[in-house]
C-alpha cells in the first residue's frame, strides 16, 4: 500500500510543478505582449551572389542581434523549420511578401522579417524588411551597401537588426563597423592600456601616438627631446668650465707675482662659479626630463585605448541567453546562445 501511495503523491507534486511552470510561462508571454513586443519570425535571407550556407549564417547572426534588441518575441528558428517541414513548405523559395505572410500565418506570429544579400563586383547589398502578417504591409525596411571583405557583412547585418527596430546600434557594433573586417581578423591583437604604457616607458609620447592621441604624443616627445638636449648642452658647458677652472687653478698655484696671483684668483672663482651654474642647470634638466618621462608613462596608461572594456560592457548588457517564442506551445522559452 505504501508504494502506490508514494507514486500517487509524486505524480500529484509533478503535475503541480508542470502546471506552475505552464502558468508562469503563459503569464510571462502575456506580460511581454502587453509591453508591446510582437511575435516575430525571420526567414532565411535570399542569397544573390553568395552561397546558401553563408546566407544562413548571416541570417542566424541577424536573428541573434534582433533578440538582443529586446523589442520582439522571436520564434525559434529550429521550431519554425520543423513546423514548415511538417506542412511541406519550402522556406528556401519564399522571397515574396505574400509568401512571408503565408508562413507567418502558419506559425501564428504577428510579423515576418525577410531579406536578401546580393553582390555586385566587390560590393555587397543587404535589404531587410518587416512585414505585418495581418495586413501584409511592410512596416519597416532597411538597406545597407558594403564594400570590402566578406567578413565585414557580419557587423553590417547586426547593425541592420537594430535599425529595423528603430534603435541606435550599440557602440561596440559601430566601432567594429569603423574598423571593418579587421575587427574579426584572426590573431589580431587589440590595443590596450598596458601596450600604451610600455611604449611610453621606452620612448616618451609613443604610447599616446599608439592610442591615437597624436597631438599630446608629439608634444611630449618634443618636450622630452628639448629637456634632453638642454641637459646635454649643460653637461658640455660644465665640462668646458671645469677645464677652464683646472687651467686657471694651475696658473694661480704657479703664480709668484702678487698682481698675477690676484688676477688668476678672479679667473679661478669665475670659472668655478660658471661650472657650478652649469651643474645646477644639468641637474634641473635631468630632473625635468625624468619627471616628464614618468608623467608621460602614467598619462599614456590613463588615456590608453580600451576596446576590451567596451566589449565587456556591451557583453554585460547583452546576456548570453534570451527569450524565444515557440508557436507549438504558444509559450516563451529561455534560449541559451553563444556566438562562435
Amino acid at each position: 500500500m505504501k508504494r502506490p501511495l508514494t507514486v500517487f503523491i509524486f505524480s500529484v507534486v509533478l503535475m503541480g510543478v508542470v502546471q506552475a511552470q505552464y502558468t508562469s510561462l503563459n503569464e510571462e508571454t502575456k506580460s511581454m505582449i502587453d509591453e508591446g513586443k510582437k511575435t516575430t519570425a525571420v526567414l532565411d535571407f535570399e542569397a544573390r551572389g553568395i552561397n546558401e550556407r553563408e546566407a544562413k549564417t548571416l541570417t542566424d547572426r541577424f536573428s541573434s542581434a534582433l533578440g538582443k534588441t529586446n523589442k520582439v518575441i522571436l520564434v525559434q528558428r529550429t521550431m519554425m523549420k520543423e513546423i514548415l517541414e511538417e506542412q511541406g513548405f519550402q522556406q528556401s523559395g519564399c522571397t515574396s511578401d505574400e509568401c512571408a505572410v503565408e508562413v507567418g500565418a502558419l506559425l501564428g506570429c504577428q510579423y515576418m522579417i525577410s531579406g536578401a544579400i546580393g553582390q555586385i563586383g566587390n560590393s555587397y547589398t543587404i535589404d531587410v524588411k518587416n512585414v505585418s502578417v495581418e495586413s501584409g504591409a511592410t512596416e519597416n525596411s532597411q538597406s545597407s551597401t558594403y564594400a570590402g571583405p566578406k567578413d565585414g557583412l557580419i557587423v553590417e547585418i547586426e547593425i541592420l537588426a537594430w535599425l529595423l527596430m528603430n534603435l541606435e546600434p550599440p557602440k561596440d557594433l559601430l566601432d567594429k563597423q569603423k574598423r571593418g573586417a579587421a575587427a574579426y581578423a584572426p590573431g589580431e591583437k587589440p590595443k590596450t592600456k598596458v601596450g600604451a604604457l610600455m611604449r611610453s616607458l621606452v620612448i616618451p609620447g609613443f604610447g599616446q601616438i599608439y592610442s591615437g592621441k597624436k597631438g599630446s604624443g608629439f608634444t611630449i616627445l618634443l618636450l622630452e627631446a628639448g629637456f634632453i638636449g638642454m641637459a646635454a648642452k649643460s653637461n658640455n658647458d660644465y665640462l668646458a668650465f671645469q677645464t677652464e677652472w683646472n687651467m686657471q687653478l694651475v696658473n694661480y698655484q704657479s703664480a709668484t707675482v702678487p698682481a698675477d696671483i690676484e688676477d688668476y684668483k678672479v679667473l679661478v672663482d669665475r670659472a668655478r662659479s660658471d661650472m657650478m651654474d652649469s651643474n645646477d642647470q644639468l641637474n634641473l634638466f635631468i630632473y625635468a626630463s625624468a619627471g616628464l618621462w614618468a608623467i608621460n608613462t602614467i598619462h599614456a596608461f590613463l588615456v590608453g585605448p580600451k576596446p576590451d572594456d567596451d566589449d565587456d560592457e556591451e557583453a554585460s548588457k547583452s546576456p548570453p541567453f534570451q527569450l524565444a517564442y515557440s508557436p507549438l506551445t504558444n509559450q516563451v522559452k529561455l534560449q541559451w546562445e553563444i556566438d562562435l
